[in-house]
């Protein structure tokens, strides 16, 4: 699996970080488990640990453009990723599910979760600048 967690595109700033070689290295191992860019691990928890500090994300969602308070309302799991998140739920339900699994499937559930609470704040935008009607505008 490769690309970003969520469907959403914002602009980008590269950055060049300095990091201990034994914080790269946890890094590097949690990219792995995730199947994902070491750069995509150290972007995601970043804009995480930012989020979470910031009092008010719906002001900031507010601030957007009405195409990125869209996409925001639109997030969804690329297909790769829900059709692993399902394959690992169903191993759960029936018991067969290991360690590395289940830690994965864990993973998943967090990322769907807080992907699930920021789409909620993207509704609400869209729904308060009239940009949509109804959910049916949002499949």
């Amino acid at each position: 699996m490769s690309g970003t967690i969520f469907v959403l595109k914002l602009p980008i700033m590269e950055v060049t970080l300095n990091l201990p070689e034994n914080i790269y290295r946890n890094i590097s191992e949690l990219a792995e488990k995730k199947h994902r860019r070491v750069e995509e691990v150290i972007a995601d928890k970043l804009r995480d640990d930012f989020l979470a500090e910031t009092s008010d994300y719906a002001k900031t969602v507010a601030s957007w453009s009405d195409e990125d308070v869209l996409a925001l309302a639109k997030l969804k799991l690329p297909k790769e990723q829900a059709n692993r998140m399902s394959e690992l739920s169903d191993l759960k339900q029936r018991g067969l599910i290991n360690a590395v699994e289940k830690s994965e499937l864990e993973m998943y559930l967090e990322i769907y979760n807080n992907a699930n609470l920021r789409k909620a704040d993207g509704i609400a935008e869209a729904v308060k600048r009239g940009l949509v009607s109804s959910l049916d505008n949002l499949l």
